[in-house]
């Protein structure tokens, strides 16, 4: 029986993999994988090799912080996820930052549970108060948004900025 037990330890402990990369068919890395304590911190790359985003992934959703970069954008982008989820949703708020510190854009969403990833970010639905500001810190725009079934609805808008008005 211990020798049953022994074997069956080490199918699982040699089985489990800690680390994983998938690659683009050109052989550049499309995704980095690394599990920690039952949670998968996730790397995802373009087809050039430029870091996209990286963040955490556990029990079927995002967690705690991803951040987005794009090399043409000077901006700091990231979405906080929030501790609320439901059966099938799970919420963050989007957040941009200018080079200078001050808050871009920031925007309520909500997310469909999965496990693909890309699905995951392309169900990302606008919900509630967006505000925008001007690199002054001014506001400049504040929209307001609701979900009905699978789509974002645009509520109203309040532009205080008059270059957005054209």
């Amino acid at each position: 029986m211990r020798k049953l037990m022994f074997y069956i330890f080490l199918l699982i402990f040699f089985s489990c993999k800690k680390n994983e990369t998938i690659y683009y068919p050109d052989g550049k890395p499309k995704y980095i994988n690394e599990w920690k304590n039952h949670i998968l911190n996730i790397k995802r790359y373009d087809s050039k090799g430029n870091l996209i985003f990286r963040g955490k992934f556990k029990d079927s959703r995002l967690i705690d912080t991803l951040y987005i970069y794009d090399d043409n954008d000077d901006n700091e982008t990231f979405i906080k996820m929030n501790d609320s989820i439901s059966n099938n949703f799970f919420y963050g708020t989007y957040i941009t930052k200018y080079s200078t510190g001050k808050i871009t854009k920031i925007s309520p969403l909500r997310f469909k549970k999965g496990n693909d990833l890309d699905s995951i970010l392309n169900s990302s639905r606008s919900y509630g108060k967006e505000i925008l500001y001007n690199p002054d810190g001014i506001l400049a725009r504040e929209t307001h948004y609701k979900i009905i079934g699978d789509s974002s609805i645009l509520v109203s808008e309040k532009i205080y900025d008059e270059k957005l008005k054209k």
